[in-house]
């Protein structure tokens, strides 16, 4: 062996070095050009070294430095932390290779080394093997870089990242100063200044970071220390590194990456260097602190505290997020400067989709109030005239709208304060941001004006508002008229500085209405006269009414139906009358009194009904009937809707009621009709400002358009009040499989083949939706649950399974009883037993061939599951199953409950993408439950209860657990309480001497055994608990789903045909008519198509959506 040769006979050009080589070393050679032998132990550039994998092991035997005859020997390789990482995860190929190689007897991995048995020349050939095999490269990320892919949502991120590119992985840390010089150091610097820039110039709402609100990055796990951006409820979104520019020292790691792979490991280190953690951040509101720590049902003095409040928002909200698809998150909740902040930091579209449910959900569920000012005679039309629609919007809008207004009395005569009117709509705030736009647009659609009528002294205002008073009441009391009108008092003090006056405030439906009102207010005004007479005359008249009473004062007012009053001392007779008309009338036949002339015939009244879809055509033609009407002094109610009335002599209104009868029964049979349906959609359109589009059309073709779904008695759309259910929304594959939200009562569904039972295991109807179902479907029903417990040998069906009885009295095929688990931490398996319920639930009504089924938020009420977690579990099975049903019996599924929260959860929900859910969370497909190793039951009045198996696993887990360590354990069983149907807490002791007494007879635990006691904590009630041996013990099976990919859903619009009548009296008329209703929906028809996200902020949505209708 030459001199220039190492141990291995091979040579490396232009390289001083010693003859013996350290074993295992990675630096390359100094010869950085090329190798003249493949064969060297030292590292080369990649592009000249040949990649390990076609270097056939076996190769390194042709060697012949060693003797084939050398004793065997064994030999540790060190193993760098991020090798060793890979061949235990990733290595069994190479590690079998190895124990192949001739002369290898045994290989095996220990404490980071690899232990080889064999004859030396193996043992070098398997060094050199390794070290063209396994390639390693160095990658710098932040420290909270690191934590947050290893700690967030269990090391899922991390995980993600080790399975796409097959790599080991180790951790060393850097503590990077300002005295740092390292080439790698200046580099990671600049290029995270260069992502902060851009990530700066990304962010939706950018603002700047107060200096006292800067903090070290190290301890953003402590919550005390944990800060946030900005002052305002605007979010703030900065780069996690932003705060390096004023110091930059911290903590970094390096990362060191192992692959067999180069090409496959350089993608893995530039995936790594991509990664960027951002932030956004924004302070809570009073109300949703309250709602969050609401939730936790915390006592007081643990509220007090601001650190567990912190701690708790932290928890609740992390919970929120936990299930929603590509929103792995850190959050940090801090108190300071007097509130509750929340910063949420992950990866961009993480943290944005994190930050969407959050505040969507706080949105959905955090209860306020607005309060719109209005009138006083507002508040008492939509009070008395417009109650239908305030039903309306309070259904189809999810909220609560609450009139208030001074306390509500009779005009009088004393003056009236001014008091604040105004209307309360409570509810979410997504519910109270999108209806408040549509009430105030209602609002403005009515007709609201004031009108003055002056008088010559505030004496006669005040005789005149009594007589107006009287007829407001009337017209506020009826159904024909459809505005109201409400006089204005003045003080004394306003009655100085203003003429006498009577002013009317009036609010109507539409012009029309308002004017009819403020008509037939004039002819009161007009018909109030003051009527002076000379002696002579009055004496005459009083003679006539008082002293013969031919007729007496009060026959004479009835038969004029106006209260006349006579005034000797100025001899003056006031005339309160309908109109000026009947004034002069009265004033005629007070006359006649008093010249003792034959009495002129009584007056009449006669009412002519018309109905509303004709009375536009014998308006048209009568209007000469009024002229004569006029001339014979009949006065004529025009403006009641569904009629006339005349008041005048008899004869006269006999032949004029008999003259408008015959233009009546004309047109009722030269009358045309055509019925019209249109969309719930295109209907709402014509609906709208109080139809001001189709009156507009009635005017241009001279029609009648008539909406059937209106009440003829009524001027508002008529609102069943017994159909409590309301469709939410719908999303549709593009298979037609149809899921439905709808808030209502589960009983009352329609057109339905079955319900799902949120139950308990025992089938013990005790309250929420199972009792509800349980009382609608009758004492049968009950029975029949019982029998199923009867023949489970008395147990409680497990969580996670189904069972189908009869719906009773319901007019459903069955009932699908669904027992969700109990939920105590997340850790006890809640999640995939609610998934396997859903779904088992589906699949059975599969199996029955059902087209459709109901069912509620299982788990969520009694049994405590966090309500945005069940949800989204449980349209994630509902997807599943559709998905892994492609061409299921059943088409429809409605997720509906009576509570508000649960339908807003599941509305979001269901119009999110899925597709990746359940690759974000696979623990809720794939699981294993222990095995069940003994029964446990509790002592109760009437025998012994058997605790379901969920708890079983975890009593008996704690009895084996203080069997070991005699620690007395702290197990609360939060239990079902079959009689009040609430969930009530137990805590487990077992007895003191248990270990003891086992001691002294082992054969205890192979029989039925008092182990201790269950205590209720709100009473301290002890009930003792007993532990019975499971015969047999079957292995533990884990459960796996072979799940299809999830289908992609659109969300429908529900399209109910509404009727319409067109009426005319010509065909022609009512072609112009429909022609005109077509083209008004066509150009309002947004023809080109579109699509919004929306897994968005609310009012990013909204937003949108004006701009698409602009």
């Amino acid at each position: 062996m030459s001199a220039d040769e190492c141990l291995w006979g091979t040579k490396c050009q232009k390289w001083d070095f010693e003859k013996s080589h350290s074993s295992g070393r990675l630096q390359l050679c100094s010869n950085k050009d090329y190798s003249n032998n493949e064969t060297c132990g030292y590292l080369h550039p990649p592009k000249y070294a040949k990649s390990p994998v076609t270097i056939p092991l076996l190769s390194y035997n042709k060697l012949n430095v060693i003797p084939d005859s050398a004793k065997e020997q064994s030999e540790m390789i060190e193993l760098s932390a991020a090798k060793q990482n890979f061949l235990e995860s990733l290595g069994k190929k190479i590690l079998d290779k190895i124990l192949k190689e001739e002369g290898i007897k045994n290989v095996k991995l220990n404490n980071g080394k690899i232990e080889l048995s064999g004859n030396s020349s193996a043992i070098i050939n398997v060094k050199s093997y390794l070290q063209q095999t396994l390639h390693e490269q160095n990658v710098m990320i932040t420290n909270n870089l690191k934590k947050y892919l290893l700690l967030s949502a269990k090391g899922r991120l991390m995980k993600r990242f080790l399975q796409k590119y097959s790599v080991g992985i180790s951790y060393s840390e850097i503590l990077a100063g300002p005295l740092s010089t390292a080439n790698d150091m200046i580099t990671i610097k600049n290029r995270h200044d260069a992502d902060e820039r851009r990530n700066q110039y990304d962010n939706d709402h950018n603002m700047n970071q107060s200096e006292d609100e800067q903090e070290d990055e190290d301890s953003d796990d402590d919550d005390r220390k944990s800060t946030i951006s900005n002052t305002s409820s605007n979010f703030t979104n900065i780069s996690s590194n932003s705060k390096h520019r004023r110091n930059f020292s911290q903590k970094f790691i390096k990362v060191t990456l192992c692959n067999d792979l180069e090409d496959l490991l350089s993608e893995a280190i530039k995936e790594l260097q991509s990664y960027i953690l951002y932030t956004r951040s924004w302070p809570l509101r009073q109300d949703e602190i309250a709602y969050i720590l609401k939730q936790s049902k915390l006592s007081k003095p643990f509220k007090k505290r601001v650190r567990n409040q912190c701690f708790y928002i932290k928890s609740y909200l992390s919970g929120l997020v936990q299930s929603t698809p590509n929103s792995i998150v850190t959050i940090f909740v801090n108190h300071k400067n007097g509130a509750q902040r929340v910063k949420v930091r992950g990866f961009k579209d993480h943290v944005n989709n994190a930050v969407s449910k959050i505040q969507n959900w706080l949105n959905d569920n955090v209860e306020t109030e607005v309060q719109l000012p209005i009138s006083k005679v507002m508040s008492i039309f939509l009070r008395t005239k417009a109650s239908s629609d305030i039903k309306k919007m309070e259904k189809t809008d999810h909220i609560k709208i609450t009139i208030i207004s001074t306390a509500y009395r009779k005009h009088v005569d004393d003056e009236q304060d001014d008091d604040t009117n105004c209307l309360k709509l409570s509810g979410s705030y997504s519910h109270i941001s999108f209806a408040r736009e549509k009430v105030e647009d209602f609002l403005e659609s009515l007709f609201e004006q004031e009108k003055q009528f002056s008088c010559h002294s505030w004496d006669i205002s005040k005789n005149v508002s009594q007589s107006l008073r009287i007829r407001l009441k009337e017209l506020q009391n009826s159904d024909d008229c459809g505005a109201i009108g409400w006089l204005k008092t003045y003080t004394a003090t306003e009655r100085q500085d203003i003429t006498p006056q009577v002013t009317i405030s009036i609010v109507g439906l539409n012009e029309e209405a308002v004017e009819n009102v403020i008509e037939q207010c004039q002819n009161i005004v007009e018909g109030y006269v003051i009527w002076k007479l000379s002696s002579n005359e009055y004496r005459a008249i009083v003679n006539a009414l008082v002293v013969k009473k031919s007729p007496s004062v009060d026959e004479f007012r009835q038969q004029w139906e106006t209260d006349i009053r006579l005034d000797q001392n100025t001899n003056t007779i006031i005339i309160p009358a309908r109109s000026k008309m009947i004034a002069d009338d009265i004033k005629e036949a007070l006359l006649s009194l008093g010249e003792e002339k034959q009495l002129r015939a009584n007056r009449i009244s006669e009412f002519i009904p018309i109905q509303p879809n004709i009375r536009r055509f014998v308006n048209q033609i009568i209007n000469p009937i009024f002229d004569e009407a006029k001339q014979q002094k009949v006065f004529v109610e025009s403006k009641k809707r569904d009629g006339l009335k005349l008041h005048g002599l008899p004869n006269t209104v006999t032949e004029l009621k008999q003259k408008i009868n015959s233009v009546i029964n004309e047109i009722k049979q030269n009358i045309i009709t055509r019925r019209l349906q249109l969309s719930s959609t295109e209907s709402n359109l014509f609906r709208t400002d109080a139809y001001k589009l189709v009156k507009s059309i009635e005017r241009e073709t001279n029609t009648v358009i008539c909406d059937v779904a209106t009440n003829k008695t009524d001027l508002t759309l008529k609102i069943n009040e017994n159909d409590t259910n309301s469709l939410i929304t719908i999303v549709v594959n593009s298979r037609g499989q149809t899921i439905v939200v709808e808030k209502g009562d589960i009983t009352k569904v329609k057109n339905l083949d079955a319900i799902v039972n949120a139950a308990n295991g025992t089938l013990y109807h005790a309250g929420g939706v199972d009792k509800a179902i349980a009382d609608a479907a009758g004492p049968a029903f009950d029975q029949e649950c019982k029998q199923l417990i009867a023949k489970n040998g008395g147990l409680p069906i497990s969580a996670g399974k189904v069972v189908k009885t009869t719906a009773g009295n319901l007019p459903f095929k069955s009932v699908i009883h669904a027992i969700g688990p109990q939920y105590t931490d997340g850790d006890q398996n809640e999640r995939p037993l609610l998934f396997s319920s859903v779904l088992s639930s589906l699949r059975l009504a599969e199996n029955e061939r059902y087209a459709s089924v109901a069912l509620p938020a299982i788990s969520s009420k009694t049994y405590g599951f966090p309500l945005a977690d069940c949800t989204n579990i449980v349209v994630r099975a509902v997807k599943q199953f559709f998905a892994n049903y492609p061409q299921s019996h059943l088409r429809k599924i409605i997720l509906l409950d009576m509570d508000e929260a649960a339908c807003n959860s599941f509305a979001r929900e269901i119009a999110i993408d899925h597709r990746s859910g359940l690759l974000d969370d696979d623990d809720i497909i794939n699981y294993e439950l222990p095995t069940l190793t003994a029964k446990w039951c509790w002592q109760d009045d009437d025998g012994e209860k058997i605790y379901d198996e969920n708890h079983a696993r975890q009593i008996e887990a704690s009895f084996q657990h203080y069997l070991k360590t005699s620690k007395m354990p702290t197990l609360v069983i939060p239990a079902d309480n079959l009689r009040s149907g609430i969930i009530v807490n137990y805590s487990i002791h077992f007895l003191p001497n248990l270990k003891q007494l086992l001691r002294d007879t082992p054969n205890m635990l192979n029989s039925r055994f008092v182990s201790g006691h269950q205590m209720r904590d709100s009473t301290g009630y002890k009930r003792p608990i007993i532990r019975y041996p499971v015969a047999q013990q079957p292995k533990s099976i884990p459960v796996m789903y072979h799940l299809k990919p999830l289908d992609l859903y659109d969300l429908k619009l529900e399209t109910t045909k509404v009727d319409w009548d067109i009426i005319g009296l010509t065909n022609a008329a009512i072609q112009k008519a429909e022609a005109t209703i077509r083209k008004a929906i066509e150009s309002a028809t947004i023809s080109e198509p579109f699509s919004i996200n929306l897994n968005k902020d609310f009012n990013i949505h909204k937003k949108e959506l004006v701009k698409i209708a602009n």
